[in-house]
Formats: C-alpha cells, sequence, structure tokens
C-alpha cells in the first residue's frame, strides 16, 4: 500500500505534498490506469464504463448474486491532499486482495469501484456515483462547465476518451448491490484527538446550500452618517455571527455545521458604503429536522435585521440533500471485524458527502473511517499514517468477507 500512494502521489502532484487531479483531465487517466493495472494483477476483472467509473471484480462462488461492493474515488480538490478518496480504493484493492491470497470462501462477488469526479474539481460533484444511480444525465453534463478546460462537462467526458451519449447504459440495475461500504479518512479530528484507529459512520449528514443577498443603499463612507445608512455589508456580517450562533446551538442535537464560505460586496471599494451584499451558505447536520431548525433560525434574523437596518434581503436555497443513516446491520459488521482484529472503534458521524450518499439509493450502506491527523483535509496538509491505512485495510476486508457470506444480511 505505500508503495501504491507513493506512486499514485506523483501523478498530479502539487507542490510537496498535494495534489491537483481533477476528472477527465490526462492526470486523471494516467491515475485510473495505475489502478486498472493494479487491480488486474492482483486477479481482478476490470472495465471502465462509459463516463469512466473503473470497477475491478472478483467473482464469488455463485456467479449471479449482487455483488459486495467497496471503492471511493481517484479525483481531488484543486488543490487538495493525497489521500481524500484514494485511500478508499487501494484500500479496497488491498482488502480483496488479502481475501484472493487467503483463497477466502465467499458465495458473493466483490467489487472494487473508483468512482469518477467526486470532487466538484470536475464542474458536478460525485459525478460517477448519480451516474450509476440514475441521478445525472446528459442535459446536466452540457449545463455543467469543466474548469479546467474551460468547456462542458459533457465535452471533458469525450476528450477523456468516454461517450457521454451513452450514460443511461451505465446505471447499475436494481439488485445488482448487495451492500456498500466505503472506507475514507475522516477529514476531521475526532478520531486523531481521542486515538481511535477507526471509526464506524453511523450517519452522513445532510446538506442545504445556497446564499443570503442584501439590497441596502451605496452612498459615500464619509458623507453618510451612521444612524441614516442602509448598508447591506454590515447587514450580511451581523447575519452571519447571528446565525453562527444559531448553529452552535443545534450541534448538540444534531452535529450541525454552518460555513460561510463566500462574501462579495457590491461597488466592492474601500469608501463606498456597500449597496448590495451575497454571502453563500453551507449548512450541514444529521437531520432534517436539525436542518430545518437552523435554516428556521436564519430566516427569523433575515426579518429582524431587514426590518432595524432599513434593508431587503432573502435567503435563496439552492439545494438540498437529506441525512443518509449507515445500515445497522453493516455498522455492526464493521465493529466485528475491527473488534476480531483487536482494532479499537468509536461511532462517528460524516460531514462530508461521499459516493456512499448515492449508492444508498440502490443498497444498504456503511463507511470505515481512518484517522486524519489534526483532521485537515481538502488541503496539501492533509495526512494519515500508514499503519492507520492498514489497520482500516484490515477492517474492511473483514467487513467484506464477512457481508460476501450469503447467510450475513446487509
Amino acid at each position: 500500500m505505500r508503495r501504491e500512494f507513493e506512486a499514485q502521489a506523483r501523478i498530479g502532484r502539487y507542490g510537496k505534498t498535494g495534489l491537483a487531479r481533477a476528472a477527465f483531465t490526462p492526470e486523471y487517466n494516467e491515475v485510473r490506469s495505475l489502478v486498472a493495472g493494479w487491480m488486474a494483477k492482483a486477479g481482478l476483472r476490470t472495465r471502465v464504463d462509459a463516463v469512466g467509473n473503473l470497477f475491478g471484480r472478483k467473482a464469488g462462488t455463485w456467479r449471479d448474486r449482487p455483488v459486495v461492493m467497496t471503492g471511493s474515488h481517484l479525483d481531488t480538490q484543486r488543490p487538495g491532499g493525497r489521500f481524500d478518496g484514494i485511500a478508499g480504493v487501494l484500500a479496497g484493492l488491498e482488502a480483496v486482495r488479502g481475501i484472493v491470497e487467503t483463497d477466502a470462501r465467499h458465495d458473493h462477488p466483490i467489487e472494487v469501484v473508483a468512482f469518477i469526479g467526486e470532487e466538484s474539481s470536475c464542474g458536478l460533484n460525485c459525478f460517477g456515483s448519480r451516474v450509476l444511480v440514475g441521478r445525472l444525465g446528459v442535459d446536466a453534463m452540457r449545463a455543467a462547465v469543466h474548469p479546467p478546460s474551460g468547456r462542458s462537462v459533457y465535452q471533458a467526458v469525450r476528450d477523456a476518451g468516454g461517450n457521454p451519449s451513452l450514460t443511461r447504459q451505465c446505471i447499475l440495475p436494481r439488485g445488482y448491490v448487495k451492500a456498500f461500504v466505503e472506507l475514507h479518512i475522516e477529514q476531521g479530528p475526532v478520531l486523531d484527538s481521542k486515538g481511535f484507529p477507526i471509526g464506524v459512520v453511523d450517519v452522513i449528514a445532510g446538506r442545504r446550500w445556497g446564499e443570503i443577498v442584501f439590497d441596502g443603499v451605496t452612498a459615500h463612507s464619509g458623507g453618510q452618517p451612521m444612524a441614516l445608512r442602509k448598508d447591506a455589508g454590515m447587514a450580511a456580517a451581523e447575519l452571519m455571527v447571528e446565525a453562527e450562533a444559531v448553529a452552535r446551538r443545534e450541534s448538540g442535537r444534531s452535529r450541525a455545521t454552518l460555513t460561510f464560505g463566500e462574501i462579495a460586496f457590491t461597488p466592492g471599494w474601500i469608501s463606498i458604503i456597500p449597496g448590495h451584499a451575497r454571502v453563500s451558505f453551507d449548512l450541514r447536520a444529521t437531520s432534517d429536522a436539525g436542518l430545518d431548525r437552523v435554516v428556521n433560525g436564519i430566516e427569523r434574523l433575515l426579518l429582524r435585521i431587514r426590518r432595524e437596518r432599513g434593508v431587503t434581503g432573502r435567503l435563496v436555497i439552492k439545494g438540498t440533500i437529506s441525512p443518509v443513516p449507515a445500515s445497522p446491520g453493516i455498522c455492526r459488521t464493521i465493529r466485528e471485524a475491527a473488534d476480531a482484529l483487536g482494532h479499537r472503534w468509536v461511532s462517528v458521524a460524516s460531514g462530508g458527502l461521499h459516493d456512499a450518499c448515492q449508492l444508498a439509493a440502490l443498497a444498504p450502506v456503511g463507511m470505515v473511517f481512518v484517522p486524519s491527523v489534526r483532521g485537515l483535509s481538502h488541503t496539501p496538509a492533509e495526512l494519515t499514517s500508514m499503519a492507520d491505512l492498514a489497520r482500516g485495510a484490515e477492517t474492511l476486508a473483514g467487513s467484506l468477507l464477512r457481508l460476501s457470506q450469503s447467510e450475513v444480511r446487509a
């Protein structure tokens, strides 16, 4: 695994420790070919579908049974780190390689998948997994821009050697997957700070995102008295501070997080009072009720700030994803596998979205987390130790082997 990690980290390198490897680029095709070669060498039968998802299959004792699937993604943010996504693919490969080498019997086939375009750096997040469950088609590809090339995602898929006109043929049929287990770095500090090598994910947080827009009156920064201002920028600032307090109160109930990642003031000059302000928001929580409570709290703040500051304002929700609970049966299987190996584990929530969220439309899902040093991710400083990755791969192997027995329910 160490040799494979070092080899993949040379493709699309960014600085000393980072990667900038978006989907549908020459660098992505290179790393996918490398991993496909490792799969074939391990005895897996490989294929790449029309949009670029890579599959490696180990046949089971019973040929026509649904597959037990594992995997993650090979693409990164621009820039990102060496472990986000790739850890799940290579740990999945190592797990199945261990099953191959020990000649352990299993009834169901096992597949390792490298989903293409999980990161938004390709223009559409969870691209490959959404295609597989029938949630993303050619219209969305034509409408989205592929940032590295400036072309449509549809054209980027073609340029990378795919055939997006066959997208519907990529959809996996109902009953194809028995269970899906994704190993991923935690991307948070819980495991690292508490000293647990394994996290068993009980729920993947839901998400609502969009923007909050204020309109006031543009005026001279020196000529307009403070009492008479209708400052859209300060309205936005006040809302952000108070909305954070709403999310903090909710975090104890549904592990809510709220991020304002983009701020834009217009006209955007030092000596002009902003007449227009826009802030993006990214809200996550482990229950729909928690998401509702924070949104309702922000809407109440909006009403008060509009009235007190004499501005107009609106909240625009651009997208929503409900929380995805992990399968209790898969969680139990992961815990049993970790216990059998003597690896300490703790139940955790996933604040990040993953391909597992999409596969939940087809089958029961579960996730194995391994520690992220200092909780860092989506940065070249991202780090997970090889010892923790090995423990994760061992736990994943035990989980896959159990789930691939016909008598074990997911």
